[in-house]
């Protein structure tokens, strides 16, 4: 496949990605709470805040990770060529 047709489609996966968590995030699980009437506390903003950070550094170690991992493979196959 052509590189930049690879990198066409991976764009594409990654905005329907990115739209259906936002969704889901943002407008559907606090519509749901906010519909029924859901009373908010203490303790369960926290653990949203949790959640939230945790996300985060998830996210932010696989961003900063994921690259030097394929840049370390990609000069491994290149040295054994």
């Amino acid at each position: 496949m052509d590189p930049q047709q690879q990198l066409n489609k991976d764009a594409k996966l990654c905005k329907r990605w990115a739209l259906g968590l936002t969704f889901l995030f943002v407008l559907l699980f606090p519509g749901v709470m906010f519909l029924t009437g859901y009373q908010y506390t203490l303790s369960f903003f926290k653990g949203w805040t949790y959640l939230a950070f945790g996300w985060l550094i998830i996210a932010g170690i696989c961003i900063i990770v994921r690259p030097v991992v394929e840049f370390v493979k990609e000069k491994k196959e290149r040295d054994t060529v």
